[in-house]
């Protein structure tokens, strides 16, 4: 997906995990423990949810902040986000709809959302503009919930909808992993690595110990795939029809080759939505939650096996 390895991808995931990783704060109080007003309190947050991308050196400038639903709502409005290059983007409105401002350097939950955001041709890659993209629009929704004591960590919403291209969704859960297994993996708050014992990795350990309880990914296409059908004809100097035609003729030559029902099944799939662009999705649905560490090693044998493993299904519409 040539889009989602642009710019303009990655700012609307940057923001997004900016969000997650927002410098500390507290509500705004006085020295006797009166609540200050309410809209010093919101715009303390807001100004805290925005640090960390200025701290990445770009300057970021709003317009309004207001209350949103529920106690830890906050709309921030007309966000400008300046990179050092002197490239700017422009968000109409962030929503932040739920947050845990008790622990805002590492939120246990949340639920937010970004809309408009324009990303002008100036600021886009070369790749995104060999599109025929002259500015792009994306909303982006992330909702997310770990927990320390049951051990799993529950994305049930991360959606990047670039109008002019298509929209991806992504969700998953897993299981037998809390907050701070991350902190111990890595050595601690700082990171500290302590001295290793041979096999003694701490990312190896945190993988044996997560299970998928489910996931899902999805794409649906506005025009990114006849997009990228005559970008490739227009590069290779043949018309779009031919284009289509040879990566369809590579298609069922894979086909020809394939020795598993699993990879007939994909390539088949892969067909279908080349000539009729939908809505594309694999799912992973296992009968019980499977170790990662398993499934990477599953990955070795055939697709039939990981297939079965994982409960995966692929489907076009």
């Amino acid at each position: 997906m040539t889009l989602f390895s642009s710019r303009a991808g990655r700012a609307a995931f940057a923001f997004a995990t900016a969000v997650a990783l927002a410098a500390p704060i507290q509500p705004a109080r006085a020295d006797d423990g009166r609540i200050i007003t309410v809209q010093d309190d919101l715009k303390k947050r807001a100004d805290a949810i925005l640090k960390s991308i200025g701290d990445s050196g770009s300057k970021v400038a709003y317009g309004g902040v207001e209350a949103g639903d529920g106690k830890d709502g906050l709309v921030i409005k007309d966000v400008e986000i300046t990179s050092t290059e002197g490239k700017s983007v422009k968000i109409e409105r962030i929503e932040i709809r739920d947050y845990d401002w008790e622990n805002p350097q590492q939120p246990l939950r949340m639920d937010m959302s970004i809309k408009k955001l324009s990303v002008p041709a100036a600021a886009l890659d070369k790749e995104v503009t060999d599109l025929g993209v002259t500015g792009l629009t994306i909303n982006a929704d992330m909702a997310y919930k770990l927990d320390e004591e049951k051990k799993t960590i529950d994305v049930s919403k991360i959606v990047f909808d670039v109008v002019e291209l298509g929209e991806l969704k992504l969700t998953f859960k897993l299981a037998g992993i809390a907050p701070s297994d991350f902190k111990d993996a890595m050595g601690g708050d700082k990171g500290e690595k302590k001295d290793a014992k041979p096999g003694d990795d701490g990312a190896m350990k945190l993988l044996a110990q997560v299970r998928l309880v489910g996931a899902s990914i999805s794409f649906k296409d506005k025009s990114l795939i006849e997009r990228l059908i005559r970008a490739d004809a227009k590069k290779k100097n043949i018309s779009e029809a031919e284009a289509k035609k040879k990566i369809l003729e590579e298609l069922a030559e894979h086909r020809k080759q394939a020795t598993d029902d699993a990879t007939k099944e994909v390539l088949d799939l892969a067909v279908k939505f080349l000539n009729k662009p939908g809505v594309i999705e694999l799912a992973a649905k296992p009968a019980a939650p499977v170790n990662l560490m398993a499934a990477l090693l599953a990955l070795m044998g055939s697709p039939g096996t990981i297939k079965e493993m994982l409960g995966l299904t692929l489907t076009v519409q």
